[in-house]
């Protein structure tokens, strides 16, 4: 049987929630949500018919909720500057950009997937995501950034999942302080990021912002607030 593709996901499985998030309610997204059928049945049964073991870009998890309303809230940060959105899952962060004021917009994410939600995505809410990259940036921070001379900001939701990717994050952000990138990130508490990131870079970034989860679907244990950093 031949697999299901990500446009016929998004096209059929997954129809645009509009007010997609209480905490940023600007944003329509084509994201599984409580209101959709699949969410209340087994995880297994649900992932045979999506035909995907682990979709994360069909979520909207609670650092791009965070970095979405930072950036539409705080539009002086964003207007007329060129973005790279490292990890952008369904596109919100990337989105929300470009609604700003951004002028030129680079969503990456390793799962080529994720950019074909992006893109779905971005045309939902009559915006442009200028390019689209599937490279692993965080492998070679000095190269991604050597490549994208005129990159202004780097913005990261929530991507301090293990231990291997908040050091990766680590390097990312050292490097950007080489090439004067102002950086944003959003993460909930999650214990890779307060133990490596936190941790090594306390003297390097500072707390600009603290939002309530608010919305019941995207609650995880331990988690009541999404807290903004900055380098």
């Amino acid at each position: 049987m031949q697999l299901k593709t990500c446009e016929y996901i998004l096209q059929h499985l997954l129809p645009p929630v509009r007010r997609a998030c209480l905490l940023v309610p600007e944003l329509t997204l084509s994201i599984l949500t409580s209101s959709n059928p699949l969410w209340h049945i087994p995880y297994e049964e649900a992932m045979m018919k999506l035909d995907r073991s682990d979709p994360w870009w069909a979520f909207l998890w609670p650092g791009s909720q965070a970095l979405s309303r930072y950036l539409l809230d705080n539009k002086s940060l964003v207007q007329g500057r060129h973005v790279l959105d490292i990890g952008c899952g369904c596109g919100a962060s990337a989105i929300a950009s470009k609604m700003a004021g951004a002028i030129n917009v680079i969503a990456n994410d390793i799962d080529p997937d994720a950019l074909v939600a992006t893109d779905h995505n971005a045309r939902l809410n009559n915006v442009l995501i200028n390019k689209f990259s599937s490279d692993n940036l965080l492998q070679n921070p000095s190269m991604t950034l050597n490549n994208n001379n005129i990159l202004d900001l780097l913005i990261i939701g929530d991507m301090c999942y293990d231990d291997q990717l908040a050091q990766q994050i680590v390097n990312l952000i050292i490097t950007a302080r080489q090439y004067h990138l102002h950086v944003l990130l959003a993460d909930p508490g999650r214990h890779s990021f307060k133990s490596i990131v936190v941790n090594q870079l306390k003297d390097l970034m500072k707390c600009v912002c603290e939002y309530p989860i608010i919305d019941s679907d995207y609650i995880e244990s331990d988690f009541n607030t999404i807290k903004i950093w900055t380098t």
